[in-house]
């Protein structure tokens, strides 16, 4: 599969040396190893390493032996809206992600259990209150960035994992961000556009974005993996995570309030091709679906049954929310035997959503994914990617109201205008892998209906984003 480590905002775990050091300082003995052996032990240059700072003289290694993992992944972008949109500018924005993991058996003899924790560094050179580049191009679902987040340092996971029935129940407890593992695709984490990660058709309809990059979430979820290729997993969790910007800005807020309603999401995936000595293309397939418990207001309709355009009353509510989805990755062509170069395909639908208390109805996300495209450069990744985001029929009505109250000389609650209809991007990019610890990746998004409608012409945005594993 396109390898996992150019996942953006989410999650990096640290690969550990192997212990070379062990080895280095050994005299030439009759049975020491072949000239070939000894450079495999030889410790890594700095080009060659996994990581920028290396395995600190072993250091790393005898931790990872003790039960101890420690990581951190850098993420830093310029960007610019070179047109169309709110208002042409620039800025850069970048992303600090440290974690720490502890293997409760290794350490402890805890057999089967581990605690995960990670913060966030948030920070760029134009404050939210201002608008980051969304607010530059006039998005209002398709977030150019997937990093694009309020500045602060804050507590992102915090959980506790046990395994039961020979390693097939993976049992987790805590703060938990769900974009780490449901609705999560290998070949899209490569896009700097946010869609392509934590899908628009949750962070666009659950209570403050849902559990997903920059906010986590209390509760739990299971996952059952009864054969290598198939795996059930579901979470439940706290029905509104809060507003990153303020009741939730350090990441601690911990709470679980019943007025607010909870959040559950299931998913069942079968992996194709993936077991060891497989022979044909891999492949993962996932179904899913999602329910909140809480209220949701009505677009359209008042309490009184009347257009809110007219009257600008207290909206209906509802109770309940959800959807279904599908999501594939799979690789369609492989260069040769052995390797994971060719391309790749990813799709992800949300074919209903109900639309009269969620701004969108309909969602789709398509790409294409090329590991080793031009000769020579055989870790390169070379994508193209295309999301979209279908207003919903609620969002409409209630904009062909407010221009018919205003037709008749009225004062409608909102400004008559036109009629929204949807909000697309399409993306190009390519990463170079200059070594394991060290990337850069130009990239290039169009963007149509800003806002989802014509009311703001196409926007053109231009970055530049580079990551570093420590």
């Amino acid at each position: 599969m396109i390898v996992r480590r150019v996942i953006i905002t989410v999650g990096w775990c640290l690969a550990v040396s192997s212990g070379w050091a062990d080895h280095a300082g050994q005299a030439a003995k009759p049975n020491s190893p072949t000239s070939a052996e000894a450079t495999a032990d030889a410790p890594k240059t700095l080009w060659e390493r996994d990581t920028l700072t290396g395995d600190w003289g072993g250091t790393r290694a005898r931790w990872s032996e003790k039960g101890f993992d420690v990581g951190m992944e850098y993420t830093g972008e310029f960007l610019a809206n070179a047109s169309g949109g709110v208002r042409q500018g620039a800025l850069y924005q970048g992303l600090l992600k440290p974690l720490l993991d502890f293997d409760l058996e290794k350490m402890s003899g805890w057999k089967g259990g581990k605690l995960h924790v990670s913060g966030l560094w948030i920070h760029g050179t134009e404050p939210n209150s201002r608008g980051d580049i969304a607010g530059m191009a006039g998005t209002a679902f398709m977030e150019i960035s997937g990093i694009s987040a309020f500045d602060t340092y804050r507590l992102y996971e915090l959980w506790f994992e046990q395994k039961f029935l020979d390693d097939k129940l993976f049992v987790r407890v805590g703060q938990l961000a769900l974009d780490e593992e449901f609705v999560a695709s290998d070949d899209a984490c490569l896009f700097f556009n946010a869609a392509c990660g934590w899908p628009v058709f949750l962070s666009a309809t659950v209570p403050s974005g849902g559990a997903g990059y920059p906010v986590a979430g209390t509760g739990a979820r299971v996952r059952y993996e009864p054969t290598e290729r198939l795996s059930l997993a579901a979470a439940v969790l706290e029905g509104d995570v809060g507003e990153q910007s303020s009741a939730n800005r350090t990441g601690t807020q911990f709470r679980l309030d019943d007025d607010e309603g909870v959040f559950a999401i299931f998913e069942a995936a079968y992996r194709l091709n993936q077991e060891k000595n497989a022979r044909g293309l891999p492949g993962t397939y996932k179904l899913g679906g999602w329910y909140h418990s809480g209220r949701f207001d009505d677009l359209g309709f008042d309490t009184q049954g009347v257009s809110l355009a007219e009257s600008g009353g207290i909206p209906l509510t509802h109770r309940g929310n959800g959807g279904i989805y599908v999501d594939m990755d799979q690789m369609v062509w492989r260069e040769k035997a052995g390797t994971d170069e060719g391309l790749g395909v990813f799709c992800r639908v949300a074919p209903w959503l109900p639309d009269d208390r969620n701004p969108i109805d309909f969602y789709a996300g398509v790409g294409l994914v090329y590991r080793g495209l031009i000769p020579g450069r055989d870790q390169d990744l070379f994508g193209v990617a295309a999301n979209y985001a279908r207003v919903s029929g609620a969002v409409r009505d209630l904009q062909r109201a407010a221009n018919a109250v205003a037709a008749a000389g009225g004062t409608p609650s909102l400004d008559a205008g036109p009629i929204p209809d949807y909000e697309m991007a399409v993306e190009v990019t390519y990463q170079i892998v200059l070594t394991p610890w060290w990337s850069l990746q130009p990239d290039f998004q169009y963007i149509f209906h800003p806002g989802g409608s014509k009311a703001l012409k196409n926007a053109v945005v231009a970055g530049l984003r580079t990551q570093i594993s420590f």
